[in-house]
């Protein structure tokens, strides 16, 4: 067979029958309906290429148009003529048809099988030319043909016969199949071209799609990652306000303490818990604000907590305060237990807010605060309400809306937190000046049953 290359024993099939052809393309179709990933995409449709009971090439590469270069993406088959004849005895021995691994990719055989041809798809790379752009449909390449691309991928993969599959997209290349028989050198049919070529068009659309869910993926994972730092930060500036509460009871007791000491021992303890409480109660928040952030987005689990023994707690906490302000305080609730459905803590921090922004509204005044809880079914209502300063102009439109404040310092949260741990108990908060000289807030919670 002197002059002739011997045509070796491999995978490629002489021809291709119709009824193969549309049953390979069905099968390939229904595989990359699945597919999630650019790489799963590629590998699958290039082993469709190289498989004996797909197209029967010996090997198959896709590059892809990368600004004015078409750089080598991925490859199937074997690298040399030594290494193709041992795999293929392999896989005749152990009966092997690649097709039906394609259900299940092996994501780590893929990477490798990308690293394994990494060098050669950089050779093949290459400056788009113009006449690439002229390409509409498959054709075979061979030495001398005339585009400087075709020239070039032949020389890399030293191919008597290349099957050159364009892809194109407004009138450029959006990429190209390569496809070989350099073992086998079979010859390439016009039915196997164009079953080649609805396969790489089967390949760019599940490359597309492919590609838009990873980036609406990337743009999902990149909101999640801006909401929750906005959830972290509005919790932690929220809770970090909802600390100078207990503080500045603290502060202030310790403040009267330092100034004059009560004459009766049994004061000076009770006074002293107090501080003690305040600062226990300090101490509660920056658990919360460790432990809750993590349990944000679970929700709150609700629990039924009695309102009157809970509003009477937080009253007497404030009372000395209160009390050195020249500021009285009643609290009045239903001789039965009311019970709300509600979780302790952020209720106990809602009532302390109200009452902090009350006792600074009485500011050098000689007023009352009265905490009230109502029992109306199916709601429990807690008010807070005092007859100091009315509600500055810029607060009254939405008290809730934060930003605005009266106090020096202030962050403007307090009347929002109490907005947010109302609604997370699903519950709400109102406010009203209905009564003339009178500001009142009201925790409305639904009835425990």
């Amino acid at each position: 067979m002197r002059g002739r290359h011997l045509r070796e024993r491999g995978p490629a099939p002489r021809t291709i029958r119709p009824r193969r052809v549309l049953d390979l393309l069905r099968h390939v179709s229904e595989i990359l309906e699945t597919v999630v990933d650019p790489e799963v995409a590629g590998w699958s449709v290039l082993v469709a290429f190289t498989a004996g009971e797909g197209l029967g090439f010996n090997r198959a590469f896709l590059l892809l148009a990368e600004g004015d270069e078409l750089r080598g993406w991925f490859g199937v088959g074997p690298r040399t003529r030594d290494e193709a004849r041992k795999v293929w005895a392999e896989m005749r021995g152990a009966d092997v048809l690649p097709l039906s691994q394609l259900h299940e990719p092996d994501h780590a055989a893929i990477e490798a099988e990308q690293r394994r041809h990494a060098s050669m798809l950089t050779a093949l790379s290459h400056v788009q030319l113009k006449g690439c752009s002229a390409w509409r449909r498959a054709f075979i390449g061979r030495a001398n043909h005339p585009s400087a691309c075709v020239r070039h991928w032949v020389g890399v993969l030293d191919s008597r016969e290349l099957a050159v599959v364009p892809l194109m997209a407004s009138g450029r290349p959006w990429g190209v199949v390569l496809a070989d028989n350099f073992v086998t050198h079979a010859p390439i049919h016009r039915a196997t071209l164009e079953a080649a070529e609805t396969l790489a068009h089967y390949l760019r659309a599940a490359l597309e799609r492919t590609q838009l869910l990873q980036r609406l993926q990337r743009e999902r994972r990149r909101r999640i990652v801006a909401e929750h730092a906005t959830a972290l930060l509005e919790t932690a500036r929220t809770l970090a306000h909802d600390l100078k509460n207990p503080l500045a009871l603290a502060g202030g007791l310790a403040r009267e303490l330092v100034a004059a000491l009560p004459p009766e021992p049994e004061t000076l303890v009770r006074q002293l818990g107090i501080v003690a409480g305040a600062v226990g109660r300090a101490e509660q928040r920056v658990g919360e604000l460790v432990d809750g952030l993590a349990s944000r987005a679970g929700g709150i689990a609700l629990e039924p907590v009695g309102v009157g023994v809970l509003a009477d707690r937080v009253v007497e906490a404030f009372r000395p305060l209160a009390v050195s302000r020249h500021v009285r305080l009643l609290c009045y609730h239903p001789a039965r237990r009311v019970v709300a459905a509600a979780t302790a803590a952020l209720l106990e921090r809602c009532i302390e807010n109200l009452m902090a922004n009350a006792l600074d509204a009485l500011s050098g005044s000689r007023g009352e605060i009265h905490v009230v809880v109502r029992e109306e079914p199916p709601w429990v209502r807690i008010e807070v309400a005092d007859n100091g300063q009315p509600l500055p102009t810029a607060l009254r439109t939405d008290p809730f809306a934060g930003g605005v404040t009266t106090r020096r310092g202030g962050s403007g949260l307090g009347l929002t937190s109490v907005r947010t741990l109302a609604e997370s108990m699903g519950g709400s908060v109102e406010y009203d000046e209905r009564e003339a000289g009178w500001v009142r807030f009201t925790v409305v919670l639904r009835r425990w049953s």
